[in-house]
């Protein structure tokens, strides 16, 4: 190794090389073979000691490859040294503990942690951990610039700000939120990345602002006066501390510097079509004051690693053939990159295959596979139901041929039997015929019965209905009665002469026993209503359908009177008017009872002739029954 990167320029062929290791390793060991002219051994020496040193070679440069990498966290990212990376496995392992904790505090993000993601990582953290530190990451959709840059601000202990499209966003709220990240940055002195892709440049015009951040620091109208004036008057101590002169012009440049400082841009573009070659020229900040971090082609290995990952998360998948068909789906990926280069030369004409693709690829195939599961499960499902059916109909089988077995003998039986019974019953159906004929005579007379039945029972109903308005207005009347209107009404000194009608009609018609009372003065109606709650249970509870006939007879004087009517004795008094419609309701109803009765009472007798000719028919049909089962 010290040959090797100490040779003079003048040395470049590797014959060169080797005659020069081969003289300062072998020129003792050379001289001697010589001496003793044992050349066979000495040109078998020689070609081991190229072999070796070619060896060497390849090992030192894979050394180097491998060692080749530096960042501020090699030795854990609470230790922010720049130093180089000791392996590809060490930096795995902090770069996943990383993770791990970002995501306890953070959205969850999944990564998949190869060596170019890791080198990226590396990058983008050794740009923003630099003065002045800004990034432009160049990349097709989907190969993880974002999720590493926030894995990276994390990692250097930086807020991540990204602005939020929404309908009508525009100049002016990208100022309002740059102006957040401008007092976050240089006043309360926070680290932030302000991460910005292409989807969210609504407006070209939105560069001109991230130019200006990028190559001044300083956006013209960002801020108003009185704005400018508070932020003059937040760092000023700061300023004096530092020695200076707290004038306006040093509290705006330490502001500003410090802003440059704190405030790190992480441009996330893409390179398909024209627009990041136009977006250079137009804003040269873009590329003249950021690193350009160049994100690739997904590496095979990195397209093994990311698909085997996945697939070790999804269920029912054999363990050894996840590699099989990680590979397989490297292989896909690359081969479809491949053939769309064959397209570009032949068509001229692109097709972009993004390491988003390649996660779809892989989302797809879980997804089919979850779906064909699914379906089989759901078809072994059915074939063992079949199967257990099957087996289940095969020993029903069985055990109905023993049984159809046993019943043929017992049927044989049974057939010489009802041979017998048949000579019997030649001579049983002339019997039975005739009490047939009976069965069918008294059947019509029971029609007969049950259609006058109907008849009546069809007039009564009518006839109930007839009184059913008459039971309702009654039961509306005593609703509208209570124990406040009732006192009051008893309260009266004095009542009109409707009013006393009206409680005189109602101890007429409540008259128990039909002993209507001589005495009906409004005295002796106050005495009836004394409890007024006993007095309204009394009319409640009424027995409507038995009023004896002198309370009928007595009461029709007042029905007569034109003055007792509800309306009319509502002026007086709501309460009388409540009575006065029940006594009216209670009589209408009782004479359309007493009008119903006596149809009642034919239909209960018709009801009883009908159920014995019911009851002869039953008889007469069990007889025919039993001849004919004998």
């Amino acid at each position: 190794q010290g040959i090797l990167f100490s040779t003079p320029d003048s040395l470049k062929a590797p014959q060169d090389l080797v005659k020069l290791y081969l003289h300062e390793s072998n020129r003792v060991y050379r001289d001697k073979m010589v001496e003793e002219k044992d050349m066979d051994l000495f040109d078998k020496l020689q070609t081991d000691m190229v072999k070796k040193f070619y060896d060497d070679i390849d090992e030192t440069l894979e050394q180097t490859k491998a060692m080749n990498m530096f960042c501020h966290f090699a030795n854990g990212v609470g230790e922010p040294k720049y130093m180089p990376v000791q392996s590809w496995q060490s930096l795995n392992k902090i770069l996943v503990d990383a993770l791990d904790s970002h995501n306890e505090v953070n959205a969850a993000m999944n990564l998949v942690l190869f060596e170019d993601a890791m080198g990226h990582i590396c990058r983008i953290n050794r740009i923003l951990e630099s003065p002045r530190g800004n990034a432009l990451l160049v990349g097709v959709g989907g190969s993880g610039k974002q999720s590493l840059t926030r894995l990276a601000a994390y990692i250097s202990s930086l807020e991540v700000f990204q602005i939020t499209l929404r309908k009508g966003y525009g100049i002016p709220d990208l100022k309002a939120d740059l102006a957040n990240q401008y007092i976050k940055a240089g006043v309360k002195n926070v680290g932030t990345v302000f991460l910005m892709t292409d989807a969210q440049v609504a407006d070209e015009k939105f560069l001109v602002l991230v130019n200006d951040l990028l190559a001044s620091g300083e956006i013209p109208d960002l801020f108003a006066d009185d704005e400018v004036e508070n932020i003059i008057g937040s760092v000023r101590n700061e300023v004096k501390s530092q020695g200076l002169l707290d004038t306006r012009e040093n509290c705006w440049k330490f502001f500003i510097d410090r802003v440059r400082r704190q405030l790190k841009v992480a441009l996330c573009f893409s390179p398909v079509g024209n627009k990041l070659r136009v977006r250079s020229r137009k804003f040269p900040a873009v590329v003249n004051c950021t690193a350009i971090d160049w994100f690739h082609e997904w590496p095979q290995e990195a397209l093994e690693s990311v698909s085997l990952r996945f697939l070790q998360e999804t269920e029912n998948i054999e363990a050894n053939v996840k590699e099989s068909i990680s590979n397989f789906m490297a292989y896909v990926h690359t081969s479809v990159n491949e053939m769309s280069k064959s397209y570009l030369s032949n068509e001229r004409r692109y097709n972009y295959t993004t390491p988003k693709s390649f996660l779809e690829q892989i989302k797809l195939y879980q997804n089919l596979l979850c779906k064909k599961r699914k379906e089989l499960a759901a078809k072994m499902e059915r074939l063992e139901n079949g199967l257990e059916k099957l087996n289940s109909t095969s020993a029903q089988v069985d055990d109905l041929k023993g049984k159809l077995a046993a019943q043929e003998v017992e049927l044989k039986q049974k057939n010489e039997d009802a041979d017998k019974l048949i000579q019997v019953v030649g001579v049983e159906t002339e019997k039975v015929g005739k009490e047939k004929t009976i069965a069918d005579e008294e059947e019509k007379k029971v029609a007969v019965i049950a259609e006058e039945v109907g008849k009546k029972q069809k007039d009564c109903e009518t006839d109930l209905a007839k009184a059913e308005p008459a039971l309702v207005a009654a039961q509306e009347a005593l609703n509208t009665l209570n124990k406040n209107n009732l006192t009051e009404l008893k309260s009266f000194g004095s009542p009109p002469s409707a009013v006393t009608n009206v409680t005189a009609a109602v101890m007429v018609l409540t008259a128990p026993g039909g002993k209507v009372p001589k005495d009906r003065s409004w005295k002796a109606a106050r005495v009836v209503m004394g409890k007024v709650d006993g007095f309204l249970d009394s009319l409640i509870n009424f027995n409507k359908e038995n009023i004896h006939e002198n309370c009928i007879k007595a009461i029709q004087p007042y029905l007569q009177d034109p003055e007792f009517n509800p309306e009319f004795i509502a002026s007086k008094s709501l309460a009388a008017a409540g009575l006065c419609s029940w006594v009216v309701n209670i009589v209408k109803f009782y004479e359309v009872y007493c009008e119903v009765e006596p149809k009642r009472q034919a239909l209960e007798k018709a009801n009883a002739e009908l159920a014995a000719a019911q009851e002869k028919l039953s008889s007469i049909k069990a007889k025919i029954a039993v001849s004919q089962f004998q």
